[in-house]
């Protein structure tokens, strides 16, 4: 049965997180036909369980590895009945009102191709979720973690003088609410599964806007987020390895290729640096 709206969310050991974004999400008593679908990424912390237990309406798909972001978001839309799709992150807590918004926005106007909302802490302040597309000096600083020392290398990355009270068109939304109309799959296509995680919204944004759509950024709702939570359990060298893959693709793909190839050469550096904050943190116990 076709559904309004199809809420897909990849997980991977966040259960209590997870918990609550389904609780609220069923508290809320949306007026629309909507259905949840949950990817477990080879959680070991009982969230498939969980899910199972406690939440019959929803779809779950349970992989027994850890299958990338992107992979498992596809999992999710290709079963999925909405004619909206909102790719939702476990950490996030929905407020009223906020589906509602997006699913008259992506059905009124189909100029929008991807639109995100206003991501705030527990204190309801706005986090800083839009961002200007990558550029390598940005994308290095990052991998040598200049900003920690010199935090403007990248303000124009992090677009920090963003006004998060004000509806607009931007480069790109965070992928932690993430939503287009189910027919876009049908011109533009599945994410790019070539990235694990990291860089595959970039990627969407702008296949979004090559095809000649807008990337929406709507102030008027809201969702809390608490950002990360799946990450954090990661060591440095791991995300290291798998951010600075993804961000080659993202340049061999988009960028002139003497730009991907800098990044070929400095990414043993990176993931090097990353190694040596795993060596510290484990001898001195302390957070780099």
């Amino acid at each position: 049965m076709v559904k309004q709206i199809s809420l897909i969310i990849v997980t991977w050991n966040v259960r209590d997180h997870l918990l609550a974004n389904l609780e609220e999400i069923f508290r809320l008593a949306c007026p629309l036909s909507f259905e949840v679908i949950v990817v477990d990424n080879g959680s070991s912390d009982g969230s498939a369980k969980m899910v199972r237990d406690r939440f019959p309406l929803v779809k779950l798909i349970q992989n027994d590895w850890d299958s990338g972001f992107a992979y498992a978001c596809n999992q999710g839309l290709r079963v999925s009945m909405g004619e909206i799709s909102l790719l939702l992150n476990p950490d996030m807590l929905l407020e009223a009102g906020t589906l509602e918004k997006t699913y008259e926005l992506l059905t009124t106007d189909k100029t929008i191709g991807v639109m995100g909302v206003k991501l705030t802490t527990k204190d309801n302040q706005p986090i800083n979720s839009v961002r200007r597309l990558p550029d390598l000096g940005s994308q290095l600083a990052i991998v040598f973690k200049l900003p920690r020392i010199f935090p403007k290398l990248i303000g124009r990355y992090l677009f920090e003088d963003f006004d998060y009270n004000r509806c607009q068109d931007v480069d790109q939304v965070r992928g932690s609410y993430f939503a287009f109309r189910r027919e876009l799959l049908q011109t533009i296509g599945y994410l790019d599964e070539a990235y694990h995680i990291w860089f595959e919204e970039v990627d969407y944004c702008r296949r979004v806007k090559q095809a000649g759509l807008r990337v929406h950024y709507c102030a008027e709702v809201s969702c809390h987020d608490y950002v990360g939570r799946s990450f954090s359990k990661m060591k440095h060298l791991e995300k290291q390895r798998i951010f600075t893959a993804s961000m080659y693709h993202y340049f061999k793909k988009w960028q002139p290729g003497w730009q991907a190839f800098v990044i070929a050469v400095c990414r043993p550096v990176g993931i090097t640096l990353a190694y040596l904050a795993d060596r510290y943190e484990a001898v001195t116990g302390k957070t780099v």
